[in-house]
C-alpha cells in the first residue's frame, strides 16, 4: 500500500494526438491555449490530497471548458473531504478513531467495497489495513535502518494488519481489532479522478485529462484518431521518459520506488507488502492501464507484492494491462495489449 502524502506516480504528459499548439495565456492558476481558430485547450491546476492535480479540456467553447472544470475540483474536492485520513474531520479518520462508523457516506462506503474486492482478487496484496506499519516507518528518523527493536515493533503491528478484520454491512463499517486503521492513499486518490472524468462528462466535455500526481484518466471521444501520449517515468533515470502509451477513454496509474524511500538503499519505500510488513524489491515500477482510475491505482501498488507469472495472471483475469521495470531497471515486462507508443519491454 502507498501513502498518500508521498506519491511516486509521475507519468509525462507528452502531446494531445491530432491537435497543433498554438498561443497560450495563465491566471490564477489557468492556462489557456488558443490551439487553432475555434480550438481551445483549458488547464487548471491545484493542490487537494497534497498532490498537485491538474484538469486540461479541449473545446471550442472556452467559458464552457472554464466551468466544466470548476465543476469538476468542485466533485473532486467534496470526495477528498471523505476519504482523507489526515483531515481529523473526515469519515476515515473518524473511523480510524473509533474502529466503527455507522452510516458510512456514500464515497466512502463505494470505495471501501472495491478496496476489499480487489483485496480478495489479489490474495491480499493489496490491503488498506496496513497503516500502523506504515505509520511507523512515516515516523522513524530518515535514513531509516532498522535495528534489532525497530524489528520487533513492526512485529507487532503486523497482526494488526488482515482486510478480512474489516465488518462492511449496509450500515455500518466496523474494524474489529483493537488498534487497526486504514488508509485509503492506495485507492482514493484514483477514485478521486474518476469522480472529476464524470463531473466533466455530465458537463458535456469529450476531450480531457485529469492527472492527480501521476493518477490519469483520459476521455477522447468517439474518434478513434484522438488520443493523450503519456510517457512513464524512467525508475532509475528519473529525468528521462523510458515509455510512451496511448490512453483514450481509459485510466493510468504508475506506482514506483524512485521517489520515496526510507532507507537509503531505497529497501524500504513509500510501498508495503501486507503480508510481510517490509517494501517488496521485485520491481522499480510497475503501471496499469485500465477503464477506471480507481481500479488503476489500486493494482499498481497491489503488483508490487506479485511475482511476474502471478502478476501476468493476476492483471489479465481483470483485464488490465500493464508495464513492469524490475529492481535494477535492467528488464522491462508488459502485457501484450499495452497500446506502448515507444520504448521496449518484453511481453510477457
Amino acid at each position: 500500500m502507498a501513502d498518500d502524502r508521498y506519491l511516486a506516480r509521475r507519468p509525462f504528459l507528452k502531446l494531445a494526438g491530432g491537435v497543433l499548439a498554438g498561443g497560450a495565456f495563465a491566471a490564477g492558476g489557468w492556462i489557456v491555449l488558443n490551439r487553432s481558430r475555434n480550438l481551445y485547450q483549458v488547464r487548471r491546476e491545484a493542490t487537494l490530497m497534497e498532490t498537485s492535480v491538474s484538469v486540461n479540456v479541449l473545446s471550442d467553447d472556452e467559458g464552457a471548458a472554464r466551468e466544466a472544470i470548476r465543476l469538476a475540483f468542485r466533485r473532486m474536492a467534496s470526495t477528498v473531504d471523505v476519504l482523507s485520513r489526515f483531515d481529523p474531520h473526515s469519515a476515515v479518520s473518524h473511523l480510524n478513531r473509533m474502529r466503527s462508523l455507522a452510516n458510512p457516506p456514500t464515497a466512502l462506503r463505494t470505495v471501501m467495497e472495491r478496496a476489499l474486492s480487489i483485496s480478495e482478487h489479489t490474495e491480499g496484496d493489496f490491503d488498506v489495513t496496513v497503516a500502523p506499519v506504515l505509520d511507523y516507518y512515516l515516523g522513524l528518523s530518515r535514513p531509516v535502518v532498522l535495528n534489532p527493536a525497530e524489528l520487533q515493533a513492526v512485529a507487532r503491528r503486523e497482526p494488526l494488519v488482515g482486510y478480512k478484520s474489516i465488518s462492511l454491512d449496509r450500515g455500518s463499517i466496523k474494524l474489529l481489532r483493537p488498534g487497526m486503521a486504514i488508509t485509503l492513499d492506495g485507492i482514493a486518490k484514483g477514485f478521486v479522478v474518476d469522480q472529476g472524468i464524470a463531473a466533466l462528462r455530465a458537463a458535456g466535455i469529450e476531450y480531457a485529462l485529469v492527472d492527480a500526481g501521476g493518477d490519469l484518466h483520459a476521455i477522447a471521444g468517439a474518434d478513434p484518431s484522438r488520443f493523450w501520449n503519456v510517457g512513464i517515468v524512467d525508475p532509475i533515470h528519473t529525468d528521462r521518459v523510458a515509455a510512451v502509451v496511448r490512453l483514450r477513454n481509459a485510466a493510468l496509474s504508475t506506482s514506483g520506488n524512485y521517489e520515496v524511500f526510507f532507507s537509503a538503499d531505497k529497501r524500504l519505500f513509500h510501498i508495503v507488502n501486507p503480508h510481510t510488513g517490509y517494501s517488496p524489491d521485485r520491481y522499480s515500477s510497475v503501471t496499469v492501464m485500465a477503464e477506471e482510475t480507481v481500479e488503476t491505482d489500486a493494482m499498481s501498488v497491489a503488483a508490487f507484492s506479485m511475482a511476474l507469472p502471478r502478476l501476468k495472471e493476476t492483471m489479465a483475469a481483470r483485464r488490465d494491462e500493464w508495464l513492469a521495470f524490475s529492481w535494477d531497471g535492467a528488464s522491462r515486462w508488459r502485457s501484450k495489449g499495452l497500446p506502448l507508443v515507444s520504448g521496449e519491454a518484453a511481453v510477457a
